[in-house]
């Protein structure tokens, strides 16, 4: 059978191209729904979706009124709907500006070197031979059952050697063993102090300085997540064991923020300080710094580091009112204060 013979078989409306099913027949979605008055009404965000769907691929025509009608009620509805996401092409180089170019350089050149130093440390820590052939420990003195022997007490019937007894002597003894003792126990006394106030090694529990800024930074993430959900407790907890695992300005700014929202203010301030120790122009610790002498009714020192932080930052709005609203402090305590006119003859 020739190829023609087979062709002629086929139905007359075969194209060889089955027609794909249009969205509206593919939604089941009416007609009448695609009206002004229906949309916005529309409660249904699938539906909606469906909608802006079949709007924006034009098989039925475009209306470019309706499909915005649509978006708008969409971003109402369900505004996390990925229909209403931009496509946006990657940024390239070229579409950045010097200083975000020099900002990110410089975020990669901190990050090289933290990852150089820490693997430098864990080459070191791979090498570094460690002894623990420690020797047991031993009694200083040995136990022993038998009791020291005390003097030999005058018998009762020894009248030669009671004879040679003198109590003023014996008298003299006692009070000089007394002595003695009293000597002992202050030297004792004197040699367990110099023992306590001796220095001593105290061992870190992280064995490179690698492990403990991980450590540091895993347990500051980790109070992030509770103080986003509002578990300042338990952030307190994450942050001040990042503290102790590794010191650093973002672990202290935010135990500093945790207080404040905790109304521990005194504790606050003491964050503050620290982060200020290290970085004397640190912005978030000037700011919380402000607020929490500002509910200590400290006024006049809030104002000096909310004032530094507008100086540094003009355009920080928070700043501005935080300022705004210490210095009304400042002014009605001034107007509280009123001077003592004391009259001279």
């Amino acid at each position: 059978m020739s190829a023609l013979e087979d062709l002629s078989k086929l139905p007359g409306n075969f194209s060889g191209i089955e027609k794909g099913e249009s969205l509206l027949s593919k939604f089941n979605i009416p007609i009448t729904h695609f009206e002004f008055d229906h949309v916005e009404k529309c409660t249904d965000g699938r539906e909606l979706e469906r909608i802006v769907q079949v709007l924006r691929s034009g098989e039925e025509g475009w209306y470019p009124e309706l499909l915005k009608c649509a978006e708008e009620r969409l971003q109402i509805v369900k505004p996390r709907s990925k229909y209403l996401r931009e496509a946006c092409r990657v940024l390239e180089k070229r579409d950045l500006t010097k200083d975000d170019l020099d900002e990110i350089s410089k975020d990669l050149e901190k990050f090289l070197l933290t990852a150089d130093k820490s693997d430098r440390e864990l080459e070191k820590r791979k090498l570094k031979s460690v002894d623990h052939d420690i020797k047991v420990r031993k009694c200083i003195k040995e136990f022993s059952e038998k009791q020291p022997s005390n003097e030999k007490r005058i018998a009762s019937t020894d009248y030669k050697s009671w004879d040679k007894y003198d109590p003023d002597t014996e008298i003299l003894k006692m009070d000089l063993e007394e002595e003695r003792k009293k000597q002992e126990a202050l030297v004792n006394e004197e040699t367990q102090k110099k023992r306590k106030t001796k220095k001593c090694v105290v061992f870190n529990k992280f064995s490179t300085e690698a492990e403990a800024v991980f450590f540091s930074e895993r347990e500051r993430e980790k109070g992030n997540e509770c103080f986003k959900v509002g578990g300042y407790e338990e952030a307190l907890e994450f942050y001040t064991r990042s503290i102790e695992s590794k010191v650093t300005p973002e672990n202290l700014n935010n135990r500093a923020v945790t207080y404040l929202k905790l109304k521990r203010y005194r504790e606050a301030v003491e964050d503050c300080d620290k982060v200020l120790s290290f970085e004397k122009d640190n912005i978030k610790a000037h700011t919380r710094k402000a607020e929490a002498l500002d509910k200590l009714g400290k006024y006049k020192e809030a104002l000096d580091n909310a004032e530094f932080v507008i100086y540094k930052e003009p355009n920080n709005k928070y700043v501005q009112e935080l300022t705004e609203r210490i210095r009304n402090k400042c002014f009605t305590e001034l107007k509280k204060t009123r001077m003592k006119i004391i009259e001279i003859d």
